[in-house]
């Protein structure tokens, strides 16, 4: 499966809500609810789509409170997405590279239990630091800077 990626379109995100509205039949309404303030708060939201242009997973990056030129990075990956980790890593590298025009620094953290986001994001050129307790549980902080983006891993 190839993917594509273009800037999240209002289209995007409604089609996604309605989707998992109906599939879900209301359960799971903070997930939903999570997705739609990520985006609100985000400087850039990409959409990885099929085909068809139906979204696949949906990537952003939020700025950090006290540093705005710090994004904090974000992935939803869909449940219709035929996870192809050529694909994903792809998708992730592109959107990486346009998001590190906007910020010079993306990272996050990522709990322990997340094995295949930490494996993903190392794949990708992020650091991944070793994990840390915190109140939610053993964290790993994830980060790249722009200026290292030019050694982001090839496809």
């Amino acid at each position: 499966m190839r993917c594509t990626i273009h800037p999240a379109t209002a289209q995007d995100v409604a089609s996604v809500a309605i989707a998992h509205q109906t599939a879900s039949q209301d359960t799971g309404r903070e997930w939903l609810e999570a997705l739609l303030e990520a985006c609100a708060m985000s400087r850039q939201v990409w959409t990885a789509a099929n085909g068809q242009g139906e979204p696949l997973a949906f990537i952003g990056a939020a700025p950090w409170t006290d540093d705005p030129e710090r994004g904090r990075l974000w992935f939803v990956v869909l449940a219709t997405y035929d996870v192809n980790d050529g694909d994903l890593k792809a998708v992730m590298r592109l959107t990486l590279m346009e998001m590190l025009q906007v910020f010079s620094h993306l990272e996050n953290h990522v709990s322990t239990e997340k094995a295949w986001a930490l494996e993903l994001m190392r794949d990708v050129g992020f650091t991944v630091e070793p994990a840390l307790g915190s109140p939610d549980g053993a964290r790993h902080r994830v980060w790249i800077n722009a200026d290292g983006a030019g050694a982001l891993p090839a496809a």
